[in-house]
């Protein structure tokens, strides 16, 4: 992984944690619905991993967290208009954060129902294999959502078929507030590629150079032909499940917040090397800022959906 594709991981990972804590602001302060559900403490890994694809590859993504837009592309004003219901957003307002659809970027978007995503990508793989040869696809999912029937029934497809897929699951430790270790019958996730005879391969997922070297080798392997890789990065979910989430299923929450974050690690060790300087922070969050409030400006001043648009954009 070259210096620029590391600072760009960073550049992204800072937006993404800067942009979603004024989204949890403007909810709290009741301006916009408090639908997130905050990636803090994911972002490094989510965009690490895209980094390995090119700009012709799709994505489906799972609810944790708004890196995996801002990575590929999609503007900090749609990603916010979908999530206020304004005009303007990549579903005009109309999906919400978690059902961000840019197709120009390669964002697929995510299904409404949990694992539902493991078919999308089946249906996905198979229209690449056959009409665009040499592109992937990759579906990131919670650990919780590989216990879901579709996660084995589209594995098993995409490996006879030898599918360009990939499939990523962001092990967090928490299925809402179930452990994985309550839930689920193997240590980890990827133990279960055995059963398919695909590679499955376990990565720190704070580590955004594992990460991108482990996504770098399956894309490689599913432009080749030779079909899925399971990998399973091991992350930190540094805020609750979902905005008002009390976690008193997790106790020690305060302490994983103030002691289990990537980012500042990672920024330390781009420090360390070189491809930072303190100078270089401060412009980078400072454009962050910047980038944030003239986003939020742009939503801000954009009207409301009529409500006559519930019948616009419907299939009979």
């Amino acid at each position: 992984m070259d210096n620029t594709k590391l600072l760009n991981v960073y550049k992204t990972s800072v937006l993404a944690r800067r942009f979603e804590a004024r989204v949890i602001q403007m909810a709290m302060a009741g301006e916009m619905p408090p639908s997130l559900h905050a990636g803090a403490g994911q972002e490094v890994c989510q965009t690490a991993a895209i980094a390995a694809l090119n700009p012709e590859d799709y994505i489906l993504y799972g609810h944790r967290g708004i890196a995996y837009m801002i990575a590929r592309g999609t503007s900090l004003s749609a990603i916010l208009a979908d999530m206020a219901g304004k005009v303007g957003g990549t579903n005009n307002g109309k999906g919400g954060v978690m059902h961000v659809v840019d197709v120009p970027h390669g964002i697929l978007g995510e299904s409404g129902t949990l694992g539902g995503g493991f078919v999308m990508s089946v249906g996905v793989g198979m229209a690449l294999k056959r009409k665009m040869p040499g592109r992937v696809v990759v579906y990131f999912f919670g650990d919780g959502t590989s216990n879901r029937g579709t996660f084995h029934e589209s594995l098993n497809w995409a490996t006879v078929q030898r599918l360009p897929c990939i499939y990523f699951c962001e092990n967090n430790g928490f299925a809402v507030s179930v452990r994985t270790s309550a839930s689920t019958s193997v240590q980890n996730i990827a133990d279960r590629a055995a059963g398919y005879g695909i590679p499955g391969v376990v990565v720190d997922g704070t580590d955004p150079v594992a990460v991108y070297e482990v996504m770098e080798k399956a894309v490689e392997r599913a432009r080749a032909g030779q079909g899925p890789t399971l990998i399973e990065a091991k992350v930190t979910r540094l805020l609750g499940h979902y905005l008002a989430d009390q976690q008193t299923y997790r106790p020690d929450a305060a302490t994983i917040l103030t002691t289990k974050d990537p980012l500042p690690k990672f920024q330390e060790s781009l420090l360390r090397v070189g491809i930072l300087t303190n100078a270089l922070v401060k412009q980078i969050e400072d454009d962050a800022q910047r980038q944030i409030d003239e986003a939020v400006a742009t939503v801000n001043a954009a009207p409301l959906l009529a409500p006559e648009a519930a019948l616009q954009d419907l299939y009979a």
